[in-house]
């Protein structure tokens, strides 16, 4: 063949070529991306949403390095902005750290429309990825945000929690380990039923997968302590691991004695040696008492007294090693755990034995049954023993008497670390209604359509703890002025705080009172002769209402309490009372119960309304709503009736 016949052939190549190019170009042109199709089409099936989470993940790995078994995480999220409102209200992610969790490499990369695909556009925050905020979005860009976390302390490997506040597509926890690395999982939520999990093995590898799709949007609840108690979540640990070489397993969770262990290391050690102020402190404060209570109250007064609540952290280790004693009263401040060790020592040098104990607060919806790990606390409490019961000192509290605990431990578990090789766990009692009572008595004069009276609010535990501690820290008038009128409200929205005066004792149990004077502006209602007093001048136990159909886990509660309240009339001279309401009683067992009665007295010229309430549970179950429901139904009924006067 000639060259001539070659070039020919190569010009009729290059010219199909060309003619293909164009091709394809055009059908380029002609039709979006599949990239485009793909997301265009997540947007159209939810365009009521302003952004949907199209992945949400965390990749752990556990591995060996060095001789040493470690653990590193992946997080990633992935978002599609689907209305222009998202623009600007969803555009900052937070890139994450934590105790004993560094974060070593981060990216945050928009994917921007741009004809018919994206334009891809890396993001850099100037604050070195801790909190990117994307620019320059428009409505269906794409953001994916991702970084690695390396975990130091394998007995504290964070969880991961399925769901948003927006919907999310796909939703992923994996967790990679070495087959000699025996993992445990602990999965919690109102419905864990959404959540596939899978184990498989992958060239040496034991791969543990969790993954739920199209989760809606988490809802928020009321009247519980954590989204925990209801998000769908799984906590992983390392049970046990028998390193390449090793005669026997390395136990690190799993088993409570070896979680006691390493929890006691925090505290191994603490206080072995006190100072000479300490010292003497401690006995000038038992000088002269009689009794290990008697000693325990005197110091755990003055620690209420003169110590204040102030977390600092320096390291990691501080969130877990409480201060030195010496050093904490130099201070005269400290967290929980600085609180405790004074406490602890103090009662030490008195004679009394004394011990450190973790727990966790309402915030943690765990049990040591469940899981033996560093997620079961974010609290610490001194522990003695007092005529055979356990008492737990709490420095945080600064208004509770002895032998009381702090509301939100109320029936959680305490680990009381008595030494390296014992330790006993304690379940805080729940308070009865009979030691958490308000008693409020008003009174009230008609005055044309207005009604003026007086209060006096009479409260016992954790009610008159609460209002103290608060009233510490309202240092402003006006703010003091604002918060005593929300406990003195009764009425309507008319309702005047004339005058108020607050008895906050600080002996004994500790009660409150309040009085006030008050005026409530159109509260009588006039027709003709007759006039209508609505006595109900509050709304007691009306919150109670579940109003949440779709809720299928409890509704907690702070405390059980018992309310005691009285209204009473005075008649006005040429006025009879023509009408009151009949009497009523009602209640469900183990929850609350109402009783409400009128008493008309002729000679004194009132009438006198009296309503009992006793709340006796802390958690109202599912199954128990509709009848707590339709008991708070019929409250609200009872609270619309009036007495009736018929002036001459």
């Amino acid at each position: 063949m000639t060259n001539a016949r070659i070039q020919i052939l190569w010009q009729r190549k290059a010219a199909c070529l060309l003619v293909a190019a164009i091709l394809v170009s055009c059908a380029a042109h002609a039709q979006l991306s599949l990239k485009r199709q793909k997301y265009d089409s997540i947007a159209a099936r939810y365009k009521n949403e302003h952004i949907v989470y199209v992945e949400d993940s965390r990749k752990m790995e556990i591995y060996e390095e060095d001789g040493e078994l470690k653990a590193r995480s992946t997080v990633a999220d992935e978002k599609l902005y689907i209305s222009d409102r998202s623009l600007n209200t969803h555009n900052q992610d937070g890139i994450y750290g934590g105790t004993f969790t560094s974060v070593t490499a981060a990216g945050a990369t928009a994917y921007i429309p741009d004809g018919n695909d994206y334009k891809m556009v890396q993001n850099r925050d100037k604050n070195g990825y801790v909190s990117p905020r994307y620019t320059g979005l428009k409505k269906n860009s794409i953001t994916r945000t991702w970084y690695t976390q390396e975990h130091e302390e394998l007995r504290m490997l964070p969880g991961f929690a399925f769901g948003n506040e927006a919907p999310t597509l796909y939703s992923m926890f994996e967790v990679r380990a070495p087959r000699y690395v025996k993992m445990g999982f602990l999965v919690k939520g109102a419905d864990t039923s959404v959540i596939k999990r899978t184990v498989k093995e992958d060239g040496g590898m034991i791969v543990y997968r969790f993954t739920v799709k199209n989760l809606p949007a988490v809802k928020e609840y009321d009247e519980v302590p954590n989204v925990l108690y209801y998000m769908a979540h799984v906590i992983p640990y390392v049970v046990s691991f028998r390193m390449t070489g090793a005669r026997k397993d390395s136990v690190l969770n799993g088993d409570i004695n070896a979680h006691h262990r390493f929890e006691y290391n925090f505290v191994n050690g603490l206080n072995y040696k006190t100072d000479s102020f300490l010292r003497k402190k401690t006995a000038e404060l038992i000088r002269g008492a009689y009794s290990d209570r008697e000693k325990v109250a005197r110091i755990f007064g003055w620690v209420q007294k003169y110590f204040h609540y102030e977390a600092l952290y320096a390291t990691d280790m501080d969130g877990f090693v409480p201060n030195p004693a010496d050093t904490v009263c130099k201070r005269m401040y400290g967290d929980c755990k600085d609180m405790s060790s004074v406490l602890m020592a103090m009662y030490q040098v008195a004679g009394i034995p004394a011990y450190c104990a973790v727990i966790g607060t309402n915030d943690k919806p765990y049990t040591h049954d469940e899981i033996q790990t560093q997620h079961l606390y974010n609290h610490m409490i001194c522990a003695v023993k007092l005529d055979g019961e356990w008492v737990f000192p709490d420095g945080t509290t600064h208004v509770q008497p002895l032998g009381t605990d702090r509301w939100d431990i109320q029936g959680k578990e305490a680990m009381i670390m008595m030494d390296a090789t014992h330790h006993k766990i304690v379940r805080i009692p729940e308070m009865p209604a009979t030691r958490n009572v308000t008693i409020d008595n008003t009174t009230i004069d008609l005055a044309y359509n207005d009604v003026t009276g007086t209060t006096y609010q009479h409260y016992k535990g954790y009610e008159a703890w609460e209002i103290a501690e608060v009233l510490a820290y309202k240092n402003r008038k006006k703010e003091k002025d604002e918060f005593i009128r929300s406990l003195a409200k009764r009425g309507n929205n008319k309702f005047i705080l004339k005058n108020y005066d607050v008895d906050a004792r600080t002996d004994g149990e500790k009660d409150l009172i309040i009085t006030t004077g008050f005026m409530i502006g159109d509260h009588v209602q006039k027709a003709g002769r007759e006039y209508f007093v609505n006595m109900n001048l509050e709304n007691t136990f009306l919150d109670l209402r579940m109003n949440d159909e779709d809720r299928n886990f409890p509704m907690y509660l702070k405390w059980k309490k018992t309310v005691k309240e009285t209204v009473t009339l005075n008649v006005p001279k040429g006025f009879r009372v023509s009408y009151v309401p009949k009497n009523a009683r009602g209640g469900v067992d183990g929850l609350w119960s109402y009783n409400i009665s009128y008493k008309v007295n002729n000679a004194n010229h009132t009438v006198t309304l009296t309503r009992e309430y006793v709340l006796n549970t802390m958690k109202i179950m599912p199954s128990q709503f509709a009848a707590n429901n339709k008991l708070v139904d019929q409250l609200k009924k009872l609270y619309k009736e009036t007495v009736v006067l018929t002036g001459k």
